[in-house]
């Protein structure tokens, strides 16, 4: 199955199950349109509980979900305007927040509209503008944090011998991956995931005197679907497929006597691209850090591009294939 084919299927699927999810949480949305020319740029400052959420400009509205349940609607810290929010799952709630100039000191106000009204009102700003943010007891949109990956690969092939017979057996799946991630979550159901990991394997002969160590980069991108949960050990599931690019991948010979026909050398192989499927289990662990554990399955295939000395014989030396299953453990900090 080609790579186009298999990110129709997912993606069709994802766009089927979403219908469910959207209605896991409740839509709020809050807007501003004041006629006053003092302070028309100050920011409001946005507050669900404690948490800030959005930063909110004359003629501008924000959105932003929340889970059933009350939460506290606060503007500023400062002469503070505050309203409790009863909201039910898969409802929309707009309020209006301005200045009441009516009154002496021009209290900023939240006022509750109904969505004829705001909607009416949205359409008339002269600019509009739409963010996606998250507020309380949801996870922050953005993370960056780092992975770790033990690696059991598959199609080992085999790449030395000693001179009792003893051959050592490589994947070009890796054993193991350390590296950097950033994630951006669209919604509450759609995201992406960045990775920059150094993959790596290696094989021990003689005492550890002769080694072939392998050796990739690999920069991954993966959009991914998101299934909110209410766990005690789980608050989100993702399911994505990505594709990955293989940079400088070697396969390093350091020769023993004891090896037949053994040899000291660098291959090169071309970089290469690949796929991934992922399935992460996501963990709150405070209130910016989250944890993920999961499977990652892995597929590329690599072809041989030069050498110092000697050159590979072996097909499966030529064009090593490089799938795995990794065990994908990651620490995020959310902001």
């Amino acid at each position: 199955m080609s790579l186009k084919k298999m990110y129709l299927i997912f993606f069709t699927i994802l766009s089927i199950a979403s219908v469910n999810a959207q209605t896991r949480y409740a839509k709020i949305v809050v807007y501003r349109i004041e006629n006053i020319r003092e302070k028309t740029e100050e920011g409001y400052k946005i507050f669900t509980d404690d948490n800030l959420t959005a930063n909110l400009t004359n003629n501008h509205f924000e959105e932003f979900f929340m889970p059933e349940g009350r939460f506290r609607l606060r503007v500023n810290t400062e002469n503070p305007a505050t309203q409790i929010v009863e909201c039910s799952k898969g409802s929309t709630y707009y309020f209006k927040i301005y200045r009441n100039l009516n009154l002496p000191t021009k209290p900023i106000t939240i006022n509750s509209v109904d969505s004829i009204t705001a909607k009416n009102e949205i359409k008339q700003m002269k600019r509009t503008h739409y963010k996606h943010t998250v507020g309380s007891n949801m996870i922050y949109q953005d993370a960056i944090g780092l992975v770790l990956e033990p690696v059991t690969g598959f199609n080992k092939v085999g790449v030395l011998k000693t001179t009792d017979g003893a051959e050592g057996r490589l994947s070009f799946g890796g054993e193991g991956a350390i590296g950097l991630s950033y994630s951006h979550e669209l919604t509450e159901n759609y995201g992406y995931l960045i990775e920059l990991q150094d993959r790596f394997g290696s094989i021990f002969l003689d005492d550890k005197n002769s080694t072939v160590d392998f050796n990739t980069g690999m920069l991954s991108v993966s959009p991914y679907f998101v299934i909110p949960v209410d766990l005690k050990i789980a608050q989100k599931f993702k399911l994505g497929l990505g594709l990955d690019y293989y940079f400088n991948p070697t396969l390093t010979y350091y020769y023993s006597e004891k090896m037949v026909n053994g040899f000291n050398d660098v291959w090169n192989y071309n970089n290469a691209l690949g796929y991934h499927i992922l399935f992460f289990i996501e963990t709150k662990v405070g209130k910016k850090l989250k944890v993920h554990t999961g499977l990652k399955y892995s597929d590329v295939q690599y072809s041989f591009a030069s050498s110092k000395t000697h050159q590979p014989s072996d097909n499966n030396l030529r064009n090593p294939h490089g799938n795995s299953l990794a065990v994908s453990l990651g620490l995020e900090y959310c902001f």
